[in-house]
Parts: C-alpha cells; sequence; structure tokens
C-alpha cells in the first residue's frame, strides 16, 4: 500500500488543474511531466514534490543539446544570463549538453500554493523561452563568427526576445 500524496503533491497537481494544463504523472513518484508550446520552441516541464522538505523543484528543458565543442560558450552565456535572473537559474549537464532552467521553492508546513507553482511553471516556461533563440544562434555560428562575438552585446540583443504578453483585462483570481 502506497502513502497518501503530500500536500506538496496535490498543490502541484491543483495547479496544473486549474490552469487546464496536460500533465504526466511519473508512476511511483510525486512528479508530472508536461509538454508546452511557446514562442520559439516546445519545452519540457518537469515538477517534483519534495515532501519531507515541502517543497518543489520546476525544470524546464531547452531542446537544444549542446556538443562538447561549444560547451564552454554556452556555460559562459548561462552564467551570464543568471546573473539578470531574479527567481531560478540555467544548468547545463556536462554529461549530454543538456540546457535546463531551474526554480525551487521551499512553502511553510500545509501552505504549498497552487498559484506560487503556476507562477514557477510560467517563469520556467518564460525564460526558456526567451534563452532558446540566443542558444540557436551560438550552436549555428561559424569559427569565424564566434571569433568576432561579444557574448555581453550579444546577449543585449532584444530583437531575439519573444514579445511580451498583452495584461489581461481583469486580476487573476
Amino acid at each position: 500500500m502506497s502513502a497518501p500524496p503530500s500536500d506538496v503533491f496535490n498543490a502541484i497537481q491543483s495547479a496544473f488543474t486549474r490552469m487546464s494544463w496536460q500533465a504526466r504523472r511519473v508512476e511511483g513518484r510525486e512528479i508530472v511531466e508536461a509538454d508546452f508550446e511557446v514562442h520559439h520552441t516546445k519545452v519540457r516541464i518537469h515538477v517534483q514534490a519534495f515532501a519531507e522538505l515541502n517543497a518543489l523543484s520546476v525544470v524546464a528543458t531547452a531542446a537544444h543539446h549542446v556538443p562538447d565543442s561549444r560547451m564552454g560558450l554556452i556555460a559562459e552565456m548561462l552564467m551570464r544570463t543568471n546573473l539578470e535572473l531574479t527567481i531560478g537559474a540555467f544548468e547545463m549537464n556536462y554529461d549530454d549538453g543538456t540546457v535546463l532552467f531551474r526554480a525551487t521553492n521551499i512553502f511553510p508546513p500545509d501552505a504549498a500554493d497552487p498559484q506560487i507553482i503556476a507562477s514557477l511553471v510560467h517563469s520556467a516556461l518564460a525564460e526558456t523561452d526567451r534563452l532558446t533563440p540566443f542558444l540557436t544562434l551560438l550552436l549555428r555560428m561559424t569559427a569565424e563568427e564566434l571569433g568576432r562575438l561579444n557574448l555581453k552585446l550579444f546577449l543585449q540583443r532584444e530583437d531575439l526576445l519573444p514579445p511580451v504578453p498583452e495584461a489581461p483585462d481583469s486580476p487573476m483570481p
């Protein structure tokens, strides 16, 4: 007989239900996964409850895989990007070249909030979408183009950013 779902996992499920997001539960674990279409790409989201900490982690996986030859450059780009972030951070798995965005939240006892969870998912999606065109261009550049690249200035390009969504007419419930 398995243990009942934790309060954090129940809040995760509630957030996905309230937002009408389709998700898959990972069998035997307090994890849901979902795929989202965003402006530039498709993003896989992995949300895991850590009941013993009353915490959760939201992880978005970028569609690109970084080859060994570009790992140093992409690692620098991710670190420069992280300096500007308030919530979460980008990571790169050096074993398989996967780029991830991770945001974690610890809740007070019995206070896991589905609205905060939905906001963390939105943040992970938005940051991954925002990074995607920069990542795409860096992976496609020739050695000559990379030799002329000023990464700090490159990351300031606003023409690569997704459009800002319009504000809703009424506040969220």
